[in-house]
Order: C-alpha cells, then structure tokens, then sequence
C-alpha cells in the first residue's frame, strides 16, 4: 500500500470526508494518469454512497491500467453495492489471484462458498487464509468445501477445521461427505451420523446418507 492510499484510507475510515478529498483532488491534478488517484476517488465515493461516481471513477482507473490490482478490488465492491453479485464475486477472485491480500478475504470466500457455490473461485483464497491464518477453522472449512465440492480429498483440511473448531454447522456433513469420498464407509457412517444429530432434517446429510446405504448395501 503506497503513502497516499495508507493516508487517505486512515481518513476515510475516521469519515473525514472532506480531508480525504483534498488529498484524493490534489494527487489526481498532479498526475491525472494514476490510477491509484482514480481508485481512491472510487472509494470516497462508494463511503459517499455516490455509486454512480464510484463505478465512473473505478472504470476510468481500469482504462488506465488494466491490470491494476487495487482497481479490481474496488471494481468487486462498487458491483457488490449495486448487487451485481457474480460479477464482484469474479472481479475480487481476478484480482487476487494477481495480489492476494487478506482485508476482507474469508468473507468474500465465506460468500462466494455458502451462498454462490463458487468453489473454483474460492479455492485460492481459502487455501490462502489457511497459510496466513493457520489456527482459524473457518478458513479449514472452506478449503475442504471446496477441495471436497471439485471431488479432491478433503478429509485433511475438514479434520483440521473440527480440531479448531467443531462448532461449525455444516463440518460433520462434509467430513462425512469427504470419507464417502475416500469410500471409507465406517468414517462416513460415524461423521454423518454426527451431522444428522445436529441437522435431522438437512438435505444434504440425508442425501448423502442414502448415498451411504447405498454403497453398503453393495459391499
């Protein structure tokens, strides 16, 4: 993060508007070519709730540098504010790919995973947040969501979130889910047994216990 964008988001989040626009103002006339000027002029005016501005002054940023990371980042929550919710979902993962950052990434992820089923998305962002954050179990799950939803073995990553934290709604489906993977049937029956105590009526652990049954029955 450059002096600038350090100084002005320090202003921002104290809601000193009108110091942040001076500054915003002030770098854009020194050089009208930067697009950093351009992205903080996006986010003052997203604070604003000015999205018309804001999508504008990101949009003019991504003319000028295509690949600008910040700009990216700022193009997912301008479209995320008019609810435009697959496109800043497909923004925010472009731009980390090019400049990973933690900020608000599990929650992008948590979204992306839980409510969208972006999992290709997700992926690299949660395995990401496991490096950078490795005692936090709800970056675990979202890793082995993924991994699991792709049929990747996840039986590590969803172990690694119940040691964390077992607290986790959906992690004894999943872990179940993850054994089925693995065709280790005995693991299932015990995880999705514990996912049926807890969520007797979810779809998901009943589907995957008929799948269960099923492959038992054809032992």
């Amino acid at each position: 993060m450059s002096e600038l964008s350090e100084k002005v988001g320090d202003l921002l989040e104290q809601q000193n508007w009108d110091s942040a626009f001076d500054e915003i103002e002030a770098a854009r006339n020194a050089d009208p070519l930067s697009a950093e000027g351009w992205v903080l002029q996006s986010q003052l005016a997203l604070e604003l709730k000015n999205i018309d501005e804001a999508l504008a002054a990101v949009e003019h940023a991504l003319r000028i540098a295509p690949d600008f990371a910040p700009a990216m980042y700022q193009m997912a929550y301008v479209l995320r504010a008019q609810k435009h919710f697959h496109e800043a979902l497909a923004w925010y993962a472009r731009a980390f790919s090019l400049h990973p950052v933690l900020a608000d990434s599990l929650g992008w992820c948590h979204v992306m995973v839980l409510s969208f089923g972006e999992y290709a998305l997700a992926m690299p962002i949660a395995e990401y947040w496991t490096v950078q954050r490795s005692s936090d179990g709800a970056g675990w799950f979202l890793f082995g969501t993924c991994r699991l939803a792709m049929r990747q073995s996840a039986i590590a990553q969803l172990n690694r979130a119940w040691e964390l934290d077992p607290t986790i709604l959906d992690l004894p489906n999943n872990l179940g889910g993850a054994y089925l993977l693995n065709g280790d049937l005995a693991n299932a029956e015990h995880w999705l047994q514990v996912a049926l105590k807890r969520q007797p009526e979810d779809e998901n652990t009943l589907s995957n216990i008929a799948l269960l049954r099923k492959l038992q029955s054809a032992v």
